[in-house]
């Protein structure tokens, strides 16, 4: 058993429907303006606290510390229809302390748009040095668990691993933590994880050339 199936969600609830596209959503919106405000207060004690608290969350459920339920159930969208998480909550709480665990002692700021996860990671696996005869990278290998996780548990036990590669890396990595959600969103909803396995390939591989495509509505929404 991983250290991360006391996350795993109880019959999640997802409470919005799948769209064509998932940037820029509205769980990633939401956990985009809240990681940006937090990294631009990042030098202060008490953002440096919350941060701490995100991270000492990372395996916990959804709402389990009343202190950063502001961060993590506040305006969070979607309808829950019993005391259980919602598949909403499980990807902004997931995304944020994912987001907490990665800026953690780093003076340089680690969200930023646009970058979708399969391209981070393609950037850590270009600067691991080996020979054209090694095979896969232990990036690549752990990418690749990533694709192929069929739980929230799973895929977020490989995603924490990665996360904190590209924390460590000594040049730094950044990804669009909103973006994160959106695809942590789809993921959770029946038949979508498929489209999520893709998109990370596309950009790990660039074949997307344009990974950011906002519609007219979620232009509306980051202008609020």
């Amino acid at each position: 058993m991983t250290e991360t199936a006391a996350m795993e969600p109880t019959n999640p609830t997802p409470t919005s429907e799948p769209v064509k596209t998932w940037r820029r959503g509205g769980v990633g919106s939401l956990v985009a303006r809240r990681a940006q405000r937090l990294q631009d207060s990042r030098e202060k004690s008490t953002t440096r606290a919350t941060l701490a608290r995100l991270r000492a969350n990372i395996n916990r459920e959804p709402g389990a510390d009343a202190s950063i339920w502001a961060l993590t159930i506040k305006d969070v969208p979607g309808h829950p229809t019993g005391d259980a998480p919602t598949a909403e909550e499980w990807a902004v709480h997931t995304a944020l302390t994912l987001f907490a665990t990665h800026q953690q002692s780093l003076a340089q700021p680690v969200h930023g748009d646009g970058v979708g996860f399969g391209r981070a990671v393609r950037q850590l696996d270009s600067l691991v040095e080996r020979s054209a005869d090694e095979g896969p990278s232990p990036i690549r290998q752990r990418f690749n668990a990533a694709l192929t996780a069929t739980s929230l548990s799973e895929l977020h036990y490989h995603l924490r691993g990665l996360i904190n590669l590209m924390r460590s890396s000594k040049t730094r990595i950044v990804l669009d933590y909103g973006m994160l959600a959106d695809d942590l969103m789809q993921f959770q909803l029946p038949g979508s994880a498929d489209a999520v396995r893709r998109r990370w390939a596309r950009q790990f591989y660039n074949v997307q050339k344009t990974e950011s495509t906002p519609t007219t509505q979620e232009k509306d929404e980051n202008d609020e």
